[in-house]
């Protein structure tokens, strides 16, 4: 079930902490409100997508989950693609592309094809994002 209030600072700290777990060594990704941000050690550049969650724009609040995860995704690895000089996470010439959808009471996200996909980040309840939530 998708909680009813967001909480775009919870959003982008849960994105963050998946995207930390699998970004290579000596970068680190972290949440600072509502962007999410690559250091190598010193920042990059920031994604502040998540605000959008909130915003009715007429799409449901699945789809705006789903895409606004992979606008996060696809600005961290536009980062990390620069401060590596490396395709990341790997497959095609500029990295597996980054894809989401929601399942259930879960954001599943990835890079490449769903089905095969080049890099599977862990899912997120949807509940660690809820304004509100513990």
């Amino acid at each position: 079930m998708i909680p009813e209030q967001l909480s775009s600072d919870r959003f982008a700290e849960a994105i963050a902490t998946r995207l930390n777990a699998v970004v290579p060594a000596g970068l680190s990704v972290r949440a600072e409100g509502s962007g999410v941000n690559l250091y190598d050690p010193a920042p990059w550049g920031a994604s502040w997508a998540a605000d959008f969650i909130t915003r009715d724009d007429g799409h449901s609040v699945a789809e705006r989950l789903a895409s606004v995860a992979e606008s996060i995704m696809s600005s961290i690895q536009d980062e990390v693609m620069e401060s590596t000089h490396e395709p990341w996470p790997g497959g095609p010439a500029g990295g597996a592309l980054p894809d989401a959808r929601v399942i259930g009471a879960q954001l599943h996200m990835w890079f490449g094809d769903e089905k095969n996909p080049v890099l599977r980040l862990e899912p997120i309840y949807l509940s660690e994002f809820a304004n509100g939530a513990a």
